[in-house]
């Protein structure tokens, strides 16, 4: 059987014989489905080349994390970032791993920001750890409350002269007057209401299958950046919990912990190819071939 009919036949399998599901979802794939915020082509597909040309920026991150002299900049650039994050839809690695676990019990545990998840899956079924651009905060922050990106980002956009917004569009915290920023994790963010909420769904999902099911612990695209959001605690309740399984898929790796044996194991794929073939059952169309 060639390598990756055998990895999407195992994918199938794991899922199948899975009473439970937590899938770990990191940048990895968000990059499968064209959202790479680490480099040049992400540039390109956020159509933010004019950016790139004046600023030498190398990836969206770069754009992000930049020091900007005002704020009328750092919002242009931030305006034209979350606009195409709210504008995409749906990428087709998300909806094969929804046509593939969508008819289990499953949750997933995200640490992407860049709204895939919620696109894609029912709230109750998801917790986005670091936060979604989807959303705004206070930057103090002086309250409990997340405010909707888009109606900002509109305005904004309406009144881009070049590089800079209009000082009266940037986005003030209606308590204080402060400035609102993203709602992603930073040293000032929000882990309020919201962030609870989304996390104890999360919390009860684990507390509630754990020990009575038969858990299919699913990392797709998780890196090394924060390995005590999904990594760490994944090995531990597959060490733990009698019947969990880990698998581990990276396009970067295909090392399981040698520590937990033959409870886990991983598989080294470019994640869209994985998961177009696993939902299809035909790998015979895809690239690289079978």
């Amino acid at each position: 059987m060639p390598p990756l009919e055998r990895e999407a036949t195992r994918l199938r399998s794991l899922i199948d014989d899975a009473d439970a599901i937590i899938v770990g979802i990191g940048s990895g794939m968000s990059s499968a489905a064209g959202f790479n915020h680490y480099n040049r082509a992400g540039m390109a597909r956020a159509g933010m080349a004019d950016w790139q040309q004046a600023f030498g920026f190398k990836s969206l991150f770069d754009g992000f994390y930049h020091l900007y002299p005002s704020l009328e900049q750092q919002w242009a650039y931030y305006a034209r970032y979350i606009d195409f994050m709210l504008r995409e839809p749906a990428s087709q690695p998300y909806l094969d791993l929804r046509s593939l676990i969508g008819h289990k019990d499953y949750f997933i545990l995200s640490t992407n920001v860049d709204t895939q998840v919620e696109k894609t899956f029912p709230a109750e079924r998801t917790c986005n750890y670091q936060g979604s651009f989807a959303h705004l905060q206070c930057k103090q922050p002086c309250c409990d409350e997340l405010f909707d990106a888009s109606p900002y980002v509109e305005r904004m956009l309406a009144g881009m002269a070049g590089f800079e917004v209009r000082s009266e569009d940037v986005p003030r915290c209606p308590h204080c007057g402060w400035q609102l920023v993203p709602w992603v994790r930073d040293d000032t963010f929000l882990q309020g209401a919201a962030w609870r909420e989304n996390l104890g769904r999360y919390e009860r999902f684990v507390r509630e299958r754990g020990s009575s099911s038969s858990m299919l612990l699913l990392e797709l695209g998780v890196g090394e950046m924060t390995p005590g959001i999904i990594t760490l605690p994944f090995w531990s309740m597959t060490a733990k919990l009698p019947d969990a399984h880990l698998l581990s898929v990276n396009i970067s790796g295909d090392s399981a912990p040698l520590q937990l044996g033959s409870k886990a194991e991983a598989i080294q794929a470019d994640l869209s190819t994985l998961l177009s073939a696993a939902r299809t059952g035909n790998c015979s169309m895809l690239k690289p071939p079978c």
